[in-house]
C-alpha cells in the first residue's frame, strides 16, 4: 500500500497511500507525439491513505511515466516498504496506466483522469494464522480509479478489484486480527474496498503552493477497520526541477491500527508494534527530470 498505498505518483509528483498519477501538461502547435517524465523523492514517512508503509521510517520514490499526446500514458512507480507492516516485502513496485483529457465541450475546464493501477510486493505475502505465507493472501492488489480536476481541486475514488492487499478472515479476523481492538477485522472477501478523496495544490505564486487531501478508505466486508485521512502543509518549488514540502498527516485512527504487531515478529516471539496510523509531520524533497 503505497505509498495512490497513487499512493506513490501523487508522492513522487510533490503530493501521499498511495500511490494518484495526475499529470497536467499544456498543448502547443509543436506538441510532440510522446512525453516522458520522471521523479525522485526522499521523504521522512512513506504515507498512504494516512497509514505509514515503512513502519515510520525515511522512504525513497522513484517514478517514471510515458505520456501520448491523445491522453494514454502508463508509468512505473517504486519505493521501500518495511515487512513490519507488509509481510516479507522491503520494495513496492507500481505498474499503471490509463487516459486523462478534458471533459467534452469547447470551453470544459474540467479534466478527468481514468486508469489502473497494480500495486505489487515481489518476495511479499500475507501470513496465515499457522506463521505461514499464504500465496492465496498476495499482497498484490489491482485498483481501477477516476479523478476529476478543476483548477486547482481533485476529486479521486478508486475501488479494488482483487483483495485488499491480501486482508482476509485467514490474517486479519475478528478477535485476533488486530490487538488494538479485537472486535474489529475482516468478515469476508475484501474485494470491492474503495477509497474517495480530495486533492487541492493551490499556487500562491510561481513557488509556493498550498496542499491539502481529505479522504476516507472503507474496507469491504470487515468491521473497524475502515480510516478517515488527512493531509494540509506547503510546497516550495525551485529552479532546475527541484522542490521541497512540509506538511501534517492525522488519521481518525481506528483503534486497531493502533499498537499493530507486526505480524514478521509478532508471530515468531519477538513482538515489534507500531501505531501504522499515527499523526504525523512529513518533509521531502523531489528531484523531476
Amino acid at each position: 500500500m503505497l505509498s495512490n498505498r497513487f499512493k506513490l505518483m501523487s508522492a513522487l509528483m510533490l503530493t501521499a497511500g498511495v500511490c494518484s498519477p495526475v499529470l497536467a501538461e499544456e498543448a502547443t502547435m509543436a506538441e510532440p507525439d510522446w512525453s516522458f517524465v520522471s521523479s525522485a523523492t526522499l521523504a521522512s514517512d512513506n504515507i498512504f491513505r494516512g497509514q505509514s508503509q515503512t513502519w515510520g521510517k525515511p522512504a525513497v520514490l522513484l517514478g517514471v511515466e510515458v505520456d501520448h499526446k491523445s491522453g494514454l500514458y502508463a508509468g512505473l512507480a517504486a519505493a521501500n516498504v518495511s515487512d513490519h507492516w507488509l509481510p516479507g516485502a522491503h520494495v513496492e513496485i507500481d505498474y499503471y496506466g490509463g487516459y486523462r483529457d478534458k471533459l467534452p465541450g469547447a470551453a470544459s475546464v474540467v479534466a478527468y483522469d481514468v486508469g489502473m493501477i497494480y500495486y505489487t510486493y515481489p518476495g511479499g505475502a500475507n501470513w496465515d494464522q499457522s506463521d505461514f505465507p499464504s500465496k492465496s493472501n498476495s499482497l498484490n492488489t489491482l485498483e481501477a480509479y477516476v479523478a476529476l480536476t478543476y483548477d486547482w481541486l481533485t476529486f479521486k475514488t478508486g475501488r479494488a478489484m482483487t483483495e485488499y492487499w491480501g486482508w482476509s478472515t485467514n490474517n486479519s479476523p475478528v478477535n485476533g486480527g488486530f490487538a488494538g481492538d479485537l472486535g474489529a477485522g475482516v468478515t469476508g472477501n475484501t474485494r470491492g474496498s474503495y477509497y474517495y478523496e480530495l486533492d487541492a495544490n493551490y499556487a500562491l505564486n510561481d513557488s509556493w503552493s498550498l496542499i491539502g487531501q481529505a479522504g476516507r478508505q472503507v474496507i469491504h466486508n470487515a468491521t473497524g477497520l475502515d480510516i478517515n485521512y488527512y493531509k494540509a502543509g506547503v510546497n516550495k518549488a525551485f529552479d532546475a526541477g527541484w522542490s521541497v514540502q512540509a506538511a501534517y498527516s492525522w488519521t481518525s485512527e481506528p483503534d486497531a491500527y493502533k499498537d499493530f504487531v507486526s505480524l514478521r515478529n509478532g508471530l515468531r516471539g519477538n513482538p515489534s508494534d507500531s501505531d501504522v496510523a499515527k499523526d504525523v509531520f512529513l518533509v521531502s524533497i523531489t528531484k523531476a527530470f
